[in-house]
C-alpha cells in the first residue's frame, strides 16, 4: 500500500509539472471557452440555459478528455517504447501498481482541473448555477472521464510512441468537433449530426448539459459512455496481454 500511494504522488506531480498539461489541459480549453462565449454571447439562451455555462461543461470535457489521451495514453506509449515497462520487472514495482496509481493520479489531476476551470468560468462569467448544480456536473465530468482514460490505455497500446502522439491528437480534434465541444451539434452539418450524436464525447457533455438544465443524462450518455470505456479496456488489456505472451 506504501509503494501504491508513493508512486500515485509521484504520477501526480509528473502530470501537474508538464508544461503539456498546463498549457493543453488548463490554458488552451479556458482561451477556447473565453473566445466562444464571448464569439456566441455569454448570455445566450441554449439548451434551458445560458451559453457561458453550457460551454463551460463543453471545455471542462474536452480538457479531461484531452490529458486522458495525452498525459495517460502518450506516455504510457512512450514509457514502453524507452523500456520503462521493461525495467519494471526489475524492480518491486508491478504492472497492477504501476497502471493503478496512474488511474488514480489521472483521476485525482481531473478533480483539480474540474476545479480550476469551473472556478474560472464562475468568476469570469459570474454564472447563476446553484451549489448541486457545481456539485452534479463536476461529478458527472469527473466520473464519466473514466471512459477515456480507457480510449487513453488502448493508444498507450501503439508501438510507435510518434505515431500515438499523431493518432491521438486527431482522434481529439475529432472528438471535440463532431461531438459538439467546440459549437453546439445543431449547428454542423447534418451528417455530422448523426454520427455526433453516437460519439462517446458528444454523450459525455450531453449529461452536463442536461443537469444544466434540470434533468438527469440521458440513458444513452450512460449506455454509450460504459459501452465504450468497457470495450476500450478490454481490446488495450487484450493487446497488452498478446505482446506480453510474443
Amino acid at each position: 500500500m506504501n509503494m501504491f500511494i508513493t508512486q500515485t504522488k509521484a504520477e501526480c506531480l509528473r502530470i501537474v509539472r508538464s508544461p503539456f498539461f498546463i498549457l493543453f489541459s488548463i490554458f488552451m480549453p479556458l482561451c477556447f471557452y473565453f473566445l466562444f462565449a464571448s464569439l456566441n454571447g455569454a448570455s445566450t439562451e441554449i439548451a434551458s440555459t445560458q451559453y457561458a455555462s453550457f460551454s463551460l461543461m463543453s471545455m471542462t470535457a474536452f480538457s479531461l478528455i484531452g490529458t486522458a489521451m495525452s498525459q495517460f495514453g502518450i506516455r504510457l506509449s512512450f514509457e514502453r517504447r524507452d523500456g520503462w515497462v521493461s525495467l519494471l520487472k526489475l524492480t518491486p514495482l508491478t504492472p497492477a501498481v504501476w497502471i493503478g496509481s496512474k488511474m488514480v493520479a489521472h483521476m485525482a489531476v481531473h478533480l483539480l482541473t474540474i476545479a480550476v476551470i469551473f472556478s474560472a468560468g464562475s468568476i469570469v462569467y459570474d454564472l447563476d448555477l446553484s451549489l448541486g448544480q457545481w456539485l452534479v456536473c463536476g461529478l458527472w465530468l469527473w466520473v464519466g472521464s473514466l471512459s477515456f482514460l480507457a480510449v487513453g490505455s488502448l493508444l498507450g497500446t501503439i508501438k510507435n510512441a510518434e505515431a500515438a502522439v499523431a493518432v491521438a491528437n486527431l482522434l481529439l480534434m475529432g472528438l471535440a468537433i463532431m461531438g459538439g465541444l467546440w459549437m453546439p451539434l445543431h449547428t454542423l452539418p447534418m451528417w455530422m449530426q448523426k454520427i455526433g450524436e453516437w460519439l462517446p464525447s458528444y454523450r459525455y457533455a450531453h449529461g452536463a448539459w442536461n443537469m444544466l438544465g434540470g434533468s438527469s443524462p440521458a440513458m444513452l450518455d450512460w449506455l454509450i459512455l460504459l459501452t465504450a470505456g468497457l470495450l476500450f479496456m478490454i481490446v488495450s488489456g487484450y493487446l497488452l496481454n498478446r505482446r506480453e505472451a510474443v
